[in-house]
């Protein structure tokens, strides 16, 4: 379960967070459940697109980047490196944190994870909630499959559908954003 990104994705990930970050990230970020006291755990961070905007978010609260790979953490903290706010985090399957997080939340990463390691993942994610906590994810629509997978999976680990909608985004068209509780 090893990634590294490319020099062209990073530069293709960026450009994408400069000229689309406001309809992309921020709406997503937007959603999300923050009053600003939070224990947030951002999985599968990338180089921060959606954690940029959570940050500002929570002025007494914290947030974790998490991710696979070491490039992405770095290209990350450079990201946000203006916030004191933020811990960053490679992850090496299958440990997480039990019950330290408020909201945990996942754009655009779950649907590259494959069956077999998300059986592993999503029972990970939920354990990492406190009581009440929530999951948020949004994922690509044309992914069907795959969010049948995401979400039978959530269920069996007694998260439960408190809210979901269909969005239409910028040059990646229609995502799936759904909001689990614990």
């Amino acid at each position: 379960m090893k990634y590294e990104p490319t020099g062209l994705e990073i530069f293709l990930t960026r450009f994408s967070f400069l000229f689309f970050g406001k309809f992309v990230y921020k709406t997503f970020a937007d959603r999300l459940p923050i009053d600003g006291g939070e224990r947030v755990l951002d999985f599968g961070c990338g180089m921060g697109t959606v954690a940029y905007f959570v940050a500002k978010k929570l002025p007494q609260g914290h947030l974790t980047c998490l991710d696979i790979s070491e490039r992405w953490l770095n290209v990350c903290r450079k990201t946000l490196r203006s916030f004191g706010n933020i811990t960053f985090q490679q992850w090496a399957f299958p440990v997480l944190i039990d019950e330290s997080f408020d909201v945990a939340y996942c754009h655009f990463v779950l649907h590259d994870i494959s069956d077999s390691d998300l059986k592993g993942v999503i029972p990970a994610l939920a354990k990492s909630l406190k009581p009440g906590g929530v999951l948020v994810f949004r994922e690509p629509l044309k992914q069907t499959d795959k969010i049948s997978v995401i979400k039978r999976l959530i269920e069996g680990n007694r998260l439960f559908l408190k809210d979901s909608r269909i969005t239409d985004i910028p040059l990646l068209g229609n995502a799936l954003e759904s909001v689990y509780i614990k």
